[in-house]
């Protein structure tokens, strides 16, 4: 075994991200990084004793998207392990508007949701590692975040009540492409990723390696380190948050509704009171994508100062009003 699959087995081991009779669905763009993961899950399968199922998704976004479905195939008939593959076709919801990278990731979650559903899966493995993390950190700053979005991307996380698990988030893309390079392994590499019109792309290619440079040359060990501790933070605020959220609910008028005791909301510090609306709103739809720190702040705003009959619209239809002894989220 060598040192990048020794990595992903302790990472496994240290978050418990994988048990024995596991079955993962393993998300492969073809790139250095999901190749890399698929590989080494493919070598410790029978050492921890879990089966392995991978997928790819085809956006139809790029000219290879095709010719990096058949890679994908090709390499997972190598290892001899099962592949779905599914087509995506997002030009109706691009038309409507927003950034394309959000709405192919969030198709993306959807597809591999289902796939891991209907074959049974227990967890879906995704490759992100440290230099997604310093990323995707220092992203979230420049956009405006609070602490859960800090906390960026975690070892193991519920998305839509499916656990997602990230093997390859102690390694580095250094360890990534020397681990391939070694072992002669092929990738796809994704051309799009060097256009800087991109804002993440931006940031990869030009923003950190220019803090590095000028201010501190180990940003990368700052950032991740920042979104360990938020992690921690953030967690401890959940917990509370599972303790008093039931406690504030007035009643559940239907599967797509919740009423919460304005007064009781009114007294909660604002750290609480935000965690409290996510968890609402999470509650109502499902999920909290695209609700970001701005709608909690408006939220915030809507409790304390605006009058009774207010509304507040959010992300994907959800909207909150304010009534006379109660918010109403639906």
């Amino acid at each position: 075994m060598g040192p990048f699959v020794k990595k992903a087995l302790q990472t496994i081991l240290k978050h418990q991200l994988i048990r024995p009779g596991d079955k993962i669905l393993v998300g492969v763009s073809g790139g250095a990084d999901s190749i890399a993961l698929l590989h080494a899950l493919g070598q410790l399968r029978s050492r921890v004793g879990f089966q392995v199922h991978a997928a790819h998704i085809n956006h139809h976004l790029r000219k290879g998207a095709d010719a990096d479905q058949r890679f994908v195939e090709k390499f997972c008939a190598s290892l001899n392990l099962p592949c779905t593959t599914k087509n995506l076709e997002l030009n109706k919801r691009i038309k409507q508007g927003g950034s394309v990278e959000e709405i192919a990731r969030e198709e993306r979650f959807k597809a591999l949701i289902m796939i891991a559903k209907k074959n049974n899966c227990n967890a879906l493995a995704l490759a992100h590692h440290r230099d997604d993390l310093a990323e995707t950190v220092l992203l979230r700053i420049l956009r405006g975040t609070g602490l859960q979005g800090l906390q960026a991307i975690l070892p193991k996380r519920m998305i839509n009540g499916s656990l997602f698990i990230r093997p390859l988030i102690d390694a580095n893309r250094k360890e990534i492409e020397g681990h391939l390079k070694k072992q002669n392994i092929k990738f796809r590499t994704d051309l799009t990723n060097k256009q800087t019109h991109f804002f993440r792309n931006k940031v990869r290619r030009d923003l950190l390696p220019f803090l590095q440079k000028e201010y501190q040359n180990n940003i990368q060990e700052v950032l991740c380190n920042l979104a360990v501790t938020a992690g921690e933070d953030y967690e401890y605020l959940r917990q509370e948050t599972l303790k008093i959220f039931p406690k504030l609910i007035v009643k559940k008028t239907s599967a797509g509704s919740m009423a919460l005791d304005l007064k009781k909301l009114q007294a909660l510090s604002n750290a609480m009171k935000r965690m409290v609306l996510r968890s609402a709103v999470e509650h109502v739809k499902g999920d909290t994508l695209a609700l970001t720190l701005a709608h909690l702040n408006e939220l915030g705003e809507l409790i304390s100062k605006r009058p009774t009959g207010a509304i507040v619209n959010l992300p994907h239809g959800v909207r909150a009003v304010k009534m006379k002894k109660s918010l109403v989220i639906k």
